[in-house]
Protein backbone atom coordinates (compact mmCIF):
# COMPACT_ATOMS: atom_id res chain seq x y z
CA UNK A 1 0.00 0.00 0.00
CA UNK A 2 1.28 3.41 -0.92
CA UNK A 3 2.09 5.95 1.73
CA UNK A 4 -0.27 8.85 2.17
CA UNK A 5 0.67 12.36 3.02
CA UNK A 6 -1.62 13.63 5.69
CA UNK A 7 -3.26 10.60 7.15
CA UNK A 8 -5.02 7.24 6.32
CA UNK A 9 -7.92 4.81 6.09
CA UNK A 10 -10.80 2.17 6.97
CA UNK A 11 -14.70 1.33 7.94
CA UNK A 12 -18.08 -0.90 7.45
CA UNK A 13 -21.39 -2.70 8.41
CA UNK A 14 -22.72 -5.76 10.47
CA UNK A 15 -23.38 -6.13 14.18
CA UNK A 16 -21.01 -8.05 16.40
CA UNK A 17 -22.91 -10.37 18.69
CA UNK A 18 -19.89 -10.98 20.88
CA UNK A 19 -20.09 -8.98 24.11
CA UNK A 20 -17.18 -7.38 25.96
CA UNK A 21 -17.08 -5.10 28.97
CA UNK A 22 -16.66 -1.62 27.56
CA UNK A 23 -16.96 -2.75 23.93
CA UNK A 24 -18.94 -0.64 21.52
CA UNK A 25 -21.92 -2.42 20.04
CA UNK A 26 -21.69 -2.59 16.30
CA UNK A 27 -24.61 -0.91 14.56
CA UNK A 28 -26.94 -3.23 12.72
CA UNK A 29 -26.79 -3.06 8.96
CA UNK A 30 -30.32 -1.74 8.61
CA UNK A 31 -30.04 0.69 11.52
CA UNK A 32 -30.07 4.34 10.49
CA UNK A 33 -26.78 6.05 11.23
CA UNK A 34 -26.31 9.81 10.76
CA UNK A 35 -24.10 10.81 7.90
CA UNK A 36 -21.91 13.14 9.98
CA UNK A 37 -20.42 14.57 6.84
CA UNK A 38 -21.29 15.34 3.28
CA UNK A 39 -19.58 14.35 0.09
CA UNK A 40 -19.33 17.78 -1.47
CA UNK A 41 -17.31 16.69 -4.48
CA UNK A 42 -16.61 13.58 -6.51
CA UNK A 43 -13.66 14.36 -8.69
CA UNK A 44 -12.91 11.80 -11.43
CA UNK A 45 -9.37 10.51 -11.85
CA UNK A 46 -8.02 7.56 -13.87
CA UNK A 47 -8.89 4.25 -12.22
CA UNK A 48 -6.24 2.17 -10.52
CA UNK A 49 -3.85 2.37 -7.63
CA UNK A 50 -1.41 5.20 -7.03
CA UNK A 51 0.19 7.56 -4.55
CA UNK A 52 -1.65 10.43 -2.85
CA UNK A 53 -0.50 13.71 -1.33
CA UNK A 54 -2.08 16.85 0.14
CA UNK A 55 -0.05 20.06 0.14
CA UNK A 56 1.40 22.90 -1.91
CA UNK A 57 -2.10 24.36 -2.30
CA UNK A 58 -3.74 21.30 -3.82
CA UNK A 59 -4.65 17.62 -3.62
CA UNK A 60 -2.52 15.36 -5.82
CA UNK A 61 -3.32 11.84 -7.03
CA UNK A 62 -0.96 9.66 -9.02
CA UNK A 63 -2.63 7.05 -11.25
CA UNK A 64 -0.24 4.25 -12.10
CA UNK A 65 -2.26 3.18 -15.13
CA UNK A 66 -1.43 6.43 -16.95
CA UNK A 67 0.76 7.18 -15.42
CA UNK A 68 -0.67 10.61 -14.76
CA UNK A 69 -0.67 13.07 -11.87
CA UNK A 70 -4.02 14.72 -11.28
CA UNK A 71 -4.19 18.09 -9.53
CA UNK A 72 -7.40 18.93 -7.72
CA UNK A 73 -8.10 22.54 -6.78
CA UNK A 74 -9.78 22.56 -3.34
CA UNK A 75 -11.25 25.97 -4.10
CA UNK A 76 -13.17 24.66 -7.12
CA UNK A 77 -13.40 20.95 -6.29
CA UNK A 78 -12.29 20.24 -9.80
CA UNK A 79 -9.41 18.82 -11.76
CA UNK A 80 -7.36 21.75 -12.95
CA UNK A 81 -4.51 19.75 -14.44
CA UNK A 82 -3.76 16.24 -15.67
CA UNK A 83 -0.03 15.98 -15.87
CA UNK A 84 1.36 13.16 -17.98
CA UNK A 85 4.30 11.38 -16.44
CA UNK A 86 6.43 10.10 -19.30
CA UNK A 87 8.04 6.84 -18.28
CA UNK A 88 10.02 4.27 -20.20
CA UNK A 89 8.65 1.36 -18.17
CA UNK A 90 5.12 0.26 -17.36
CA UNK A 91 4.27 0.61 -13.68
CA UNK A 92 4.29 -2.71 -11.81
CA UNK A 93 0.87 -4.04 -10.89
CA UNK A 94 2.00 -5.00 -7.40
CA UNK A 95 3.38 -2.79 -4.62
CA UNK A 96 5.24 -0.48 -4.69
CA UNK A 97 3.68 0.23 -8.10
CA UNK A 98 5.02 3.35 -9.78
CA UNK A 99 6.39 4.70 -6.51
CA UNK A 100 5.71 7.31 -3.87
CA UNK A 101 4.77 10.99 -3.78
CA UNK A 102 5.39 13.95 -1.47
CA UNK A 103 4.50 17.62 -1.56
CA UNK A 104 6.83 20.25 -0.11
CA UNK A 105 9.60 22.78 -0.67
CA UNK A 106 7.77 24.37 -3.59
CA UNK A 107 7.15 21.19 -5.54
CA UNK A 108 5.42 17.86 -5.86
CA UNK A 109 7.84 14.95 -6.07
CA UNK A 110 7.00 11.55 -7.56
CA UNK A 111 9.32 8.54 -7.61
CA UNK A 112 9.34 6.04 -10.48
CA UNK A 113 10.59 2.66 -9.29
CA UNK A 114 11.37 1.02 -12.62
CA UNK A 115 12.60 4.17 -14.40
CA UNK A 116 15.03 5.18 -11.66
CA UNK A 117 13.79 8.77 -11.81
CA UNK A 118 11.94 11.39 -9.80
CA UNK A 119 9.58 13.85 -11.44
CA UNK A 120 9.28 17.36 -10.07
CA UNK A 121 6.01 19.11 -10.74
CA UNK A 122 5.77 22.87 -10.37
CA UNK A 123 2.46 23.78 -8.67
CA UNK A 124 2.63 27.26 -10.25
CA UNK A 125 2.55 25.92 -13.82
CA UNK A 126 1.27 22.34 -13.40
CA UNK A 127 4.08 21.04 -15.52
CA UNK A 128 6.88 18.55 -15.05
CA UNK A 129 9.80 20.91 -14.74
CA UNK A 130 12.41 18.23 -14.21
CA UNK A 131 12.90 14.50 -14.58
CA UNK A 132 15.75 13.74 -12.25
CA UNK A 133 17.83 10.61 -12.60
CA UNK A 134 18.40 9.01 -9.20
CA UNK A 135 19.58 5.62 -7.99
CA UNK A 136 18.21 2.19 -8.82
CA UNK A 137 14.62 1.50 -7.74
CA UNK A 138 13.66 4.68 -5.88
CA UNK A 139 11.15 3.75 -3.19
CA UNK A 140 10.52 6.23 -0.37
CA UNK A 141 10.87 9.99 -0.41
CA UNK A 142 11.15 12.62 2.33
CA UNK A 143 11.23 16.39 2.05
CA UNK A 144 13.16 18.58 4.46
CA UNK A 145 14.21 22.21 4.32
CA UNK A 146 16.12 22.80 1.06
CA UNK A 147 16.48 19.09 0.31
CA UNK A 148 14.59 16.09 -1.06
CA UNK A 149 15.82 12.67 0.02
CA UNK A 150 15.14 9.59 -2.11
CA UNK A 151 15.71 6.05 -0.82
CA UNK A 152 16.89 3.80 -3.66
CA UNK A 153 16.48 0.11 -2.92
CA UNK A 154 18.44 -1.27 -5.88
CA UNK A 155 21.79 0.25 -4.98
CA UNK A 156 21.10 0.78 -2.19
CA UNK A 157 21.67 4.51 -1.86
CA UNK A 158 20.21 7.88 -0.96
CA UNK A 159 19.89 10.58 -3.62
CA UNK A 160 19.82 14.14 -2.34
CA UNK A 161 18.05 16.57 -4.66
CA UNK A 162 18.54 20.30 -4.41
CA UNK A 163 15.09 21.84 -5.07
CA UNK A 164 16.70 25.11 -6.24
CA UNK A 165 18.47 23.38 -9.15
CA UNK A 166 16.55 20.09 -9.57
CA UNK A 167 19.87 18.28 -9.57
CA UNK A 168 21.12 15.37 -7.53
CA UNK A 169 23.88 17.04 -5.55
CA UNK A 170 24.94 13.88 -3.79
CA UNK A 171 24.51 10.12 -4.10
CA UNK A 172 25.20 8.49 -0.77
CA UNK A 173 26.08 4.82 -1.09
CA UNK A 174 24.64 2.62 1.61
CA UNK A 175 25.90 -0.78 0.53
CA UNK A 176 26.86 -3.08 -2.36
CA UNK A 177 24.37 -4.27 -5.02
CA UNK A 178 23.93 -7.48 -3.01
CA UNK A 179 22.25 -5.38 -0.30
CA UNK A 180 19.37 -4.45 -2.63
CA UNK A 181 15.99 -4.39 -0.91
CA UNK A 182 12.37 -3.40 -1.43
CA UNK A 183 12.01 -2.43 2.22
CA UNK A 184 13.54 0.95 3.05
CA UNK A 185 12.15 3.64 5.32
CA UNK A 186 13.49 7.19 5.28
CA UNK A 187 12.78 9.97 7.78
CA UNK A 188 14.11 13.53 7.75
CA UNK A 189 13.94 16.25 10.38
CA UNK A 190 15.85 18.08 13.05
CA UNK A 191 18.92 18.31 10.86
CA UNK A 192 19.16 14.54 10.49
CA UNK A 193 18.20 11.88 7.95
CA UNK A 194 17.62 8.26 9.01
CA UNK A 195 17.35 5.25 6.69
CA UNK A 196 16.50 1.65 7.58
CA UNK A 197 18.34 -1.14 5.77
CA UNK A 198 17.24 -4.79 5.90
CA UNK A 199 20.69 -5.70 4.60
CA UNK A 200 22.80 -5.46 6.77
CA UNK A 201 20.11 -4.94 9.46
CA UNK A 202 21.16 -1.39 10.20
CA UNK A 203 20.05 2.21 10.35
CA UNK A 204 22.18 4.70 8.48
CA UNK A 205 22.41 8.27 9.69
CA UNK A 206 23.04 10.84 6.97
CA UNK A 207 24.64 14.16 7.86
CA UNK A 208 23.04 16.82 5.62
CA UNK A 209 26.02 19.14 6.11
CA UNK A 210 28.46 16.66 4.57
CA UNK A 211 26.14 14.36 2.57
CA UNK A 212 27.89 11.38 4.07
CA UNK A 213 26.91 8.46 6.23
CA UNK A 214 27.92 9.71 9.64
CA UNK A 215 26.97 6.48 11.38
CA UNK A 216 26.01 2.91 10.57
CA UNK A 217 24.07 1.66 13.53
CA UNK A 218 23.51 -2.06 13.83
CA UNK A 219 19.97 -2.85 14.93
CA UNK A 220 17.85 -5.97 15.11
CA UNK A 221 17.08 -8.30 12.20
CA UNK A 222 14.87 -6.93 9.40
CA UNK A 223 14.25 -3.31 10.42
CA UNK A 224 10.87 -2.33 8.97
CA UNK A 225 9.62 0.91 10.49
CA UNK A 226 11.08 3.98 12.13
CA UNK A 227 9.72 6.69 14.40
CA UNK A 228 11.55 9.78 15.60
CA UNK A 229 10.85 11.45 18.93
CA UNK A 230 12.57 14.41 20.57
CA UNK A 231 15.57 12.53 21.98
CA UNK A 232 15.36 9.10 20.41
CA UNK A 233 14.97 7.13 17.22
CA UNK A 234 12.86 3.97 17.50
CA UNK A 235 13.32 1.12 15.02
CA UNK A 236 10.89 -1.77 14.68
CA UNK A 237 12.72 -5.00 13.80
CA UNK A 238 10.48 -7.70 12.38
CA UNK A 239 12.96 -10.55 12.36
CA UNK A 240 13.43 -11.00 16.10
CA UNK A 241 11.06 -9.10 16.85
CA UNK A 242 12.37 -6.15 18.86
CA UNK A 243 12.67 -2.39 19.15
CA UNK A 244 16.06 -0.72 18.89
CA UNK A 245 16.37 2.66 20.62
CA UNK A 246 19.02 4.91 19.13
CA UNK A 247 20.44 7.91 20.96
CA UNK A 248 20.96 10.62 18.27
CA UNK A 249 23.62 12.32 20.40
CA UNK A 250 25.88 9.24 20.33
CA UNK A 251 24.56 7.24 17.34
CA UNK A 252 24.47 4.15 19.54
CA UNK A 253 21.73 1.68 20.28
CA UNK A 254 21.22 2.30 23.96
CA UNK A 255 18.62 -0.38 24.36
CA UNK A 256 17.25 -3.41 22.51
CA UNK A 257 13.78 -4.19 23.74
CA UNK A 258 12.74 -7.76 23.05
CA UNK A 259 9.13 -8.17 22.01
CA UNK A 260 8.96 -11.90 21.45
CA UNK A 261 10.80 -15.07 20.39
CA UNK A 262 12.14 -15.63 16.84
CA UNK A 263 8.99 -17.61 16.06
CA UNK A 264 7.07 -14.33 16.37
CA UNK A 265 8.90 -12.84 13.36
CA UNK A 266 6.63 -10.75 11.14
CA UNK A 267 6.59 -8.43 8.15
CA UNK A 268 3.78 -6.38 9.68
CA UNK A 269 4.88 -4.02 12.43
CA UNK A 270 3.83 -0.43 12.99
CA UNK A 271 5.59 1.91 15.42
CA UNK A 272 4.45 5.32 16.68
CA UNK A 273 6.08 7.66 19.18
CA UNK A 274 4.65 10.65 21.00
CA UNK A 275 3.33 11.92 24.29
CA UNK A 276 6.12 10.19 26.21
CA UNK A 277 5.11 6.76 24.91
CA UNK A 278 6.09 4.37 22.13
CA UNK A 279 3.54 1.96 20.66
CA UNK A 280 4.24 -1.12 18.54
CA UNK A 281 1.76 -3.45 16.84
CA UNK A 282 2.53 -7.18 16.82
CA UNK A 283 0.62 -9.72 14.74
CA UNK A 284 2.27 -12.43 16.83
CA UNK A 285 1.03 -12.61 19.59
CA UNK A 286 -1.87 -10.36 18.47
CA UNK A 287 -1.01 -7.45 20.73
CA UNK A 288 0.00 -3.82 20.98
CA UNK A 289 3.02 -3.22 23.17
CA UNK A 290 3.78 -0.04 25.05
CA UNK A 291 7.40 0.95 25.53
CA UNK A 292 8.32 3.21 28.44
CA UNK A 293 11.10 5.56 27.23
CA UNK A 294 12.21 6.23 30.81
CA UNK A 295 13.05 2.56 31.45
CA UNK A 296 13.41 1.19 27.89
CA UNK A 297 11.22 -1.70 28.85
CA UNK A 298 7.88 -3.07 27.75
CA UNK A 299 5.56 -1.33 30.17
CA UNK A 300 2.52 -3.21 28.98
CA UNK A 301 1.46 -5.91 26.55
CA UNK A 302 -2.12 -5.28 25.55
CA UNK A 303 -3.36 -8.61 24.26
CA UNK A 304 -6.02 -8.76 21.62
CA UNK A 305 -8.71 -11.42 21.66
CA UNK A 306 -8.54 -13.60 18.55
CA UNK A 307 -12.31 -13.93 18.82
CA UNK A 308 -13.12 -10.27 19.32
CA UNK A 309 -10.18 -8.24 18.00
CA UNK A 310 -8.22 -10.42 15.60
CA UNK A 311 -4.72 -9.23 14.69
CA UNK A 312 -3.61 -5.57 14.54
CA UNK A 313 -2.66 -5.80 10.85
CA UNK A 314 -3.63 -2.26 9.86
CA UNK A 315 -2.45 1.18 10.80
CA UNK A 316 -2.07 2.65 14.26
CA UNK A 317 -2.99 6.16 15.40
CA UNK A 318 -2.42 7.69 18.81
CA UNK A 319 -3.21 10.72 20.90
CA UNK A 320 -2.58 11.40 24.58
CA UNK A 321 -5.97 9.96 25.44
CA UNK A 322 -6.26 6.92 23.15
CA UNK A 323 -4.46 4.52 20.84
CA UNK A 324 -6.31 3.01 17.90
CA UNK A 325 -5.28 -0.14 16.00
CA UNK A 326 -6.99 -1.28 12.81
CA UNK A 327 -7.48 -4.95 12.02
CA UNK A 328 -7.43 -4.56 8.22
CA UNK A 329 -8.09 -7.91 6.54
CA UNK A 330 -6.97 -9.85 9.61
CA UNK A 331 -10.51 -10.29 10.87
CA UNK A 332 -11.40 -11.76 14.23
CA UNK A 333 -12.47 -15.40 14.34
CA UNK A 334 -15.98 -14.10 14.94
CA UNK A 335 -15.86 -12.95 11.33
CA UNK A 336 -15.82 -9.20 11.93
CA UNK A 337 -13.25 -6.57 11.14
CA UNK A 338 -12.69 -4.27 14.10
CA UNK A 339 -10.80 -1.24 15.32
CA UNK A 340 -9.47 -1.56 18.85
CA UNK A 341 -9.18 1.33 21.30
CA UNK A 342 -6.53 1.25 24.02
CA UNK A 343 -6.48 3.48 27.07
CA UNK A 344 -2.82 4.62 27.32
CA UNK A 345 -3.22 5.44 31.01
CA UNK A 346 -4.62 2.05 32.02
CA UNK A 347 -2.82 0.01 29.33
CA UNK A 348 -5.84 -2.03 28.46
CA UNK A 349 -8.38 -2.44 25.71
CA UNK A 350 -11.34 -0.29 26.60
CA UNK A 351 -13.35 -0.51 23.42
CA UNK A 352 -13.70 -2.79 20.42
CA UNK A 353 -15.41 -0.97 17.62
CA UNK A 354 -17.11 -3.58 15.46
CA UNK A 355 -19.22 -3.06 12.37
CA UNK A 356 -16.39 -3.10 9.83
CA UNK A 357 -15.33 -5.52 7.13
CA UNK A 358 -11.75 -4.47 6.43
CA UNK A 359 -10.66 -1.36 8.35
CA UNK A 360 -7.34 -0.68 6.65
CA UNK A 361 -6.13 2.66 7.93
CA UNK A 362 -6.94 5.47 10.32
CA UNK A 363 -6.98 9.24 10.29
CA UNK A 364 -7.54 11.67 13.16
CA UNK A 365 -9.10 15.03 12.44
CA UNK A 366 -12.06 17.31 13.18
CA UNK A 367 -12.44 15.78 16.63
CA UNK A 368 -13.03 12.30 15.23
CA UNK A 369 -11.38 9.08 14.18
CA UNK A 370 -12.03 8.34 10.50
CA UNK A 371 -12.01 4.79 9.22
CA UNK A 372 -12.08 3.82 5.55
CA UNK A 373 -13.44 0.34 5.02
CA UNK A 374 -12.19 -1.05 1.73
CA UNK A 375 -14.51 -4.04 1.53
CA UNK A 376 -17.65 -2.27 2.80
CA UNK A 377 -16.96 0.68 0.48
CA UNK A 378 -17.67 3.29 3.11
CA UNK A 379 -16.14 5.84 5.47
CA UNK A 380 -17.05 5.64 9.14
CA UNK A 381 -16.68 8.36 11.73
CA UNK A 382 -15.93 7.26 15.29
CA UNK A 383 -16.34 9.32 18.43
CA UNK A 384 -12.91 9.01 20.11
CA UNK A 385 -14.39 9.48 23.57
CA UNK A 386 -17.12 6.83 23.40
CA UNK A 387 -15.61 4.59 20.75
CA UNK A 388 -18.89 4.40 18.87
CA UNK A 389 -19.55 4.75 15.17
CA UNK A 390 -21.48 8.00 15.04
CA UNK A 391 -21.65 8.52 11.32
CA UNK A 392 -21.33 6.56 8.12
CA UNK A 393 -20.95 7.49 4.50
CA UNK A 394 -21.41 4.86 1.85
CA UNK A 395 -19.12 5.98 -0.91
CA UNK A 396 -18.78 2.89 -3.09
CA UNK A 397 -15.70 2.15 -5.13
CA UNK A 398 -12.39 1.25 -3.49
CA UNK A 399 -11.72 3.77 -0.69
CA UNK A 400 -8.19 3.22 0.54
CA UNK A 401 -6.12 6.36 1.20
CA UNK A 402 -7.13 9.38 3.25
CA UNK A 403 -5.74 12.86 3.49
CA UNK A 404 -6.74 15.79 5.66
CA UNK A 405 -6.46 19.39 4.55
CA UNK A 406 -8.34 22.48 3.40
CA UNK A 407 -11.03 21.90 6.04
CA UNK A 408 -11.98 18.51 4.62
CA UNK A 409 -11.33 14.80 4.57
CA UNK A 410 -10.11 13.56 1.17
CA UNK A 411 -10.55 9.98 0.01
CA UNK A 412 -8.61 8.43 -2.83
CA UNK A 413 -10.91 5.87 -4.41
CA UNK A 414 -8.94 3.47 -6.60
CA UNK A 415 -11.99 2.86 -8.78
CA UNK A 416 -11.35 6.30 -10.25
CA UNK A 417 -12.35 9.17 -7.95
CA UNK A 418 -11.17 11.51 -5.25
CA UNK A 419 -13.94 12.36 -2.79
CA UNK A 420 -14.08 15.47 -0.67
CA UNK A 421 -15.99 15.06 2.57
CA UNK A 422 -17.01 18.08 4.57
CA UNK A 423 -17.39 17.02 8.23
CA UNK A 424 -20.58 18.07 10.00
CA UNK A 425 -21.29 18.50 13.68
Amino acid sequence: MKRVSGGMVAGAALACAVGLLGAANAPARDQAIPRGGKVVAKVPIPAGTGAFAVGEGAVWAVSDTGPVLTRIDPGRNAVVASIKLKLKSVCPAEAPGCGDAAAGDGGVWVTHVDDDTVSRIDPATNTVTATIKVGSRPLGIAVSQRAVWVANGGGPSISRIDPSTNHVVSTIRLGPPSAATDRMAVAAGGGRVWVTMTKPDAVMRIDPTTNKVSATIKVGPRPLGIAVSQRAVWVANGGAPSISRIDPSTNHVVSTIRLGPPSAATDRMAVAAGGGRVWVTMTKPDAVMRIDPTTNKVAATIKFSSLRSGEPCGFIASTRSAVWAAGAHCIASSGYGVVTRIDPHKNRVTRIVAGFKAPIGLALGFGSLWVADLDAKQIDRVNPRTGRIVARLRVGGLPIRLGIGFGSLWVRDDSGRVLRIRPQQ
